[in-house]
């Protein structure tokens, strides 16, 4: 059972990286094939190769592309059609492109939902 005194971060093991070969390893790879060209031959790393070297789980369903139909700006506009702006809130304020995280609580409060 996990120690509940014990810190989110303290879970992870510290690796110490060797950065010589990793650099070796940089020069081998040709990202044009996916593949580390080794003098024994080519070898592709899989997802089980990485999990096992670093210790993660390979389960649950898998990421990638989703298909998204012709009508997805009509889905997102009915999806979102009871938000409206408060006429209480300030100046309307756009979220900055080079946001580097999500918006703001104050950001936020200037919507609201009508149901």
């Amino acid at each position: 059972m996990a120690d509940p005194a014990r810190r989110p971060r303290d879970r992870a093991p510290r690796f110490q990286f060797d950065m010589s070969l990793l650099a070796a390893l940089l020069d081998r790879w040709r990202p044009e094939t996916h593949t580390f060209h080794l003098p024994v031959g080519e070898m592709t790393p899989t997802l089980q190769d990485v999990a096992m070297l670093l210790g993660l789980p390979c389960a649950g369903r898998a990421v990638g592309a989703e298909d998204v139909g012709l009508s997805w700006r009509d889905d997102l506009l009915a999806r979102f059609a009871g938000v409206q702006r408060n006429e209480l809130a300030l100046p309307y304020r756009p979220l900055p492109a080079n946001h580097a995280h999500g918006p703001t609580k104050r950001w936020l409060l200037q919507f609201s939902v009508s149901t």
